[in-house]
């Protein structure tokens, strides 16, 4: 008489693994949102300045797992790593892969939109919101090798953008191209390793991995020089337009003059009023991580009816030094101001758009009450 051997009962770890599994299966999309939401909520309080030291290490130990998880993942789709206990290790990793990106995607979010021109920069930063989306509702689509490659590089060329410029105390061309020399050898290891894997996609003209690395280098680089990709680390706190600026005892205090007392104006001059010959002086201040030195210009500029063209009035620069949590506080003043549109661009030494700040001169001032208000900062 023989006897069956009883199936072996599948262990602790395996049954709450499988029961995980099972319930996350069921509210995949409620809890995919859920996740999704909380991590933007968990960012957006947790986060502070772009230079914090403890936020960086944890981002850089985010892009180091990203990276370490995307080797074991092709190491698991060749049949050379698995886990014991587990049964599916792809979906883990995957899994893994999701959370690590989502939650590099997100503090860029945050960091980046402190730091743009919405007018100019605008394209970038809905790049990243669309990176972090598709990383959420996407994770099957996005996880074919060119595109682990493709989001990696990104994620990394974004961070070394205002790492770099923090360690070196210097922001230049120069250091965002070896931002993305050095993220263009972490792709190349990366690549490297699925090519040993059997992962890359051959094509007549290479492999699809390589003309990816190449093609989003060149793109980043002219995207830099362009202005379209923001000048981080630095961000303008506060900016505006003022009839009066006067620095006393490590304060500035700025006056305006308004003819309407609303809740919904800006804390700034939108609209000039003033006594003919006054001058028009224009309040920033701007962020900058410790260390780093930049000449900060305030291009003072008309809008030409005729053509409507920017014409450039002034160019007025001061040096700053970074260090100062709500940033170094600087102003310039012109005058002679004719009537019009105006603004003033706040540009870098080489000529990255920090945010334009529009305000009018009216040909006659209305006799209405007037307003007297006052900042200090």
């Amino acid at each position: 008489m023989s006897m069956e051997t009883p199936p072996a009962r599948p262990t602790l770890l395996k049954r709450y693994s499988r029961a995980i599994h099972s319930f996350y299966a069921r509210h995949e999309r409620a809890l995919g949102l859920s996740f999704f939401l909380g991590g933007i909520v968990w960012d957006a309080l947790t986060l502070r300045t772009i230079d914090n030291p403890i936020d960086n290490l944890i981002l850089i130990g985010y892009l180091v797992g990203l990276t370490t998880v995307i080797i074991l993942d092709i190491r698991a789709r060749s049949g050379r790593f698995k886990l014991k206990r587990i049964d599916e290790p792809q979906a883990l990793l995957r899994g893994a892969i999701q959370f690590l990106l989502g939650a590099l995607l997100s503090a860029y979010v945050i960091f980046y939109s402190r730091s743009i021109t919405w007018s100019t920069h605008l394209a970038f930063w809905l790049i990243l919101v669309i990176g972090m989306v598709a990383n959420e509702f996407l994770t099957r689509k996005l996880s074919s090798f060119p595109a682990q490659i493709a989001l990696l590089f990104f994620a990394s060329v974004t961070m070394m953008a205002w790492l770099l410029p923090v360690a070196l105390a210097e922001m230049s061309l120069g250091v965002f191209r070896l931002a993305i020399g050095l993220s263009l050898l972490l792709g190349l290891v990366v690549y490297l390793v699925g090519r040993k894997a059997g992962r890359v996609i051959s094509y007549r003209i290479g492999h699809a991995e390589l003309w990816v690395l190449a093609s989003m280098a060149l793109l980043l680089d002219v995207g830099y020089r362009a202005n379209w990709i923001p000048p981080v680390p630095l961000s303008v706190q506060e900016g505006g337009i003022y009839n009066s600026v006067i620095k006393e005892n490590g304060t500035y205090r700025l006056e305006w003059t308004s003819l309407k007392r609303s809740w919904l104006s800006p804390d700034y001059a939108r609209t000039v009023i003033r006594e003919e010959g006054e001058p028009v002086y224009c309040f920033t201040a701007v962020f900058a991580p410790t260390r780093l030195e930049e000449t900060i210009y305030h291009v003072w500029k008309r809008k030409d009816v005729a053509t409507g063209k920017w014409i450039e009035s002034d160019r007025i620069g001061y040096r700053m030094t970074g260090g100062r949590k709500d940033g170094y506080r600087g102003s310039t003043f012109k005058r002679n101001l004719t009537p019009g549109q105006w603004r003033v661009v706040v540009v870098t030494e080489d000529g990255k758009v920090l945010t334009r700040i529009p305000f009018d001169i009216p040909e006659e001032t209305d006799d209405g009450d007037r307003w007297r208000r006052t900042l200090v900062r």
